[in-house]
């Protein structure tokens, strides 16, 4: 009877610590992947400046998508750490690190996309503004300049080609990151395909390993398991994909109206 409590004591005690280590784990992993994204946001305000813009709230946004994803990759630590912490193979916690990868990655180009979005709005919704553009935007930019090459330019040819140069400087702004963004989202399925090469290398060490029908059930369990981390983190990679790869589409078809919009009033003014 004394043994039996003493080891439920020492069950409840275990559950417990676990419990406390994985909140802690998965609350630093919210406040440090914050923190990281709050610099990135930082330095996207500067980059901003140069061109007189800001936006004051970019890093509350930020702040918010680093604790997401901080918290989504602080929990997969805590699971496989400290609530699954089953004995696996290399080929096993490479694939694990596979479902961080594509998280981190996946929070990092929703901050950009985020980034552009605002940028994108504010300029449409100026753009449509009676009196033309305010301050703080693009746009007032493009007709500020626009106005500075009509009196410098003598010539039709001349005002086009010199403003079809400050047209693509302008687009380029949020051009140059949306195209970034496009090229490196395209690294998340390859996440998702390590984390199926893993778990197929995984299949295949147990299927080798069975030398006698004892051990066939054992085997057939350790494979399916294998084959489950094969096919998740295949999924998980192209869930977390398409959506972004949808909103950065969209950002390129938007950006590429305000830039038609940028040329038409040059068109009007001639």
């Amino acid at each position: 009877m004394v043994e039996a409590l003493q080891r439920k004591g020492m069950d409840f005690l275990n559950n417990e610590l676990v419990l406390v280590s994985s909140i802690l784990l998965v609350l630093a992993g919210g406040v440090s992947v914050s923190c990281l994204h709050i610099r990135r946001a930082r330095r996207m305000r500067r980059h901003d400046a140069a061109y007189s813009l800001n936006l004051p709230r970019l890093q509350y946004l930020a702040s918010s998508i680093g604790l997401l994803t901080g918290l989504i990759v602080g929990a997969l630590a805590a699971y496989y750490l400290f609530i699954n912490p089953q004995p696996a193979s290399a080929f096993a916690w490479i694939g694990r690190f596979s479902y961080v990868l594509i998280t981190w990655s996946a929070g990092g180009h929703l901050l950009s996309l985020a980034h552009i979005s605002l940028h994108l709005r504010r300029e449409e919704r100026a753009w449509a503004r009676r009196g033309g553009p305010g301050p703080n935007t693009l746009g007032r930019q493009r007709m500020e300049q626009l106005a500075e090459l009509q009196r410098q330019s003598a010539s039709y040819g001349d005002l086009k080609s010199r403003d079809e140069e400050l047209v693509d400087g302008l687009v380029g702004f949020l051009g140059d990151p949306l195209t970034h963004v496009r090229r490196d989202l395209t690294r998340i399925p390859l996440y998702g395909y390590l984390g199926t090469v893993c778990g197929i290398l995984l299949t295949a060490q147990e299927l080798s390993q069975i030398d006698e029908a004892t051990q066939t059930f054992k085997a057939l369990s350790a494979m399916a398991e294998g084959l489950v981390l094969a096919f998740k983190t295949t999924l998980v990679g192209l869930l977390a994909y398409l959506p972004l790869r949808k909103i950065a589409d969209y950002l390129v078809q938007r950006l590429a109206r305000q830039e038609d919009a940028w040329v038409r009033e040059r068109n009007r003014r001639l």
